[in-house]
């Protein structure tokens, strides 16, 4: 994975730990009131937020996981890499070891 990507993911996941601490400080304050207190707008705004929350957990796991997956590629990609070339190492020695008489 590219310093890029890193940055970007890095960014990304920053952002939704910004925004999930602002619905969870919000949340914490309407869930503050008792229950009987609350209008039907309070009921609604906890019920939105309960709802935003969970997206963004889940847009982080999906983050998290294209990461993962992103990861494994690139290791998968520099192991095949590595394979080959060490497969033409040993074939090179290989003919250097050969001599014409």
């Amino acid at each position: 994975v590219n310093k890029r990507d890193q940055l970007y993911i890095l960014e990304e996941e920053q952002d939704l730990e910004r925004r999930f601490e602002l619905l969870n400080r919000e949340l914490r304050g309407l869930m503050a009131v008792e229950d009987w207190r609350k209008t039907e707008s309070h009921q609604k705004r906890e019920q939105l937020l309960l709802e935003e929350l969970v997206s963004l957990v889940n847009k982080r796991d999906e983050l998290v996981r294209d990461f993962d997956i992103k990861e494994k590629r690139a290791q998968e990609e520099d192991d095949r890499l590595e394979r080959g070339l060490k497969q033409r190492r040993q074939k090179f020695s290989r003919k250097e070891k050969c001599s014409v008489s």
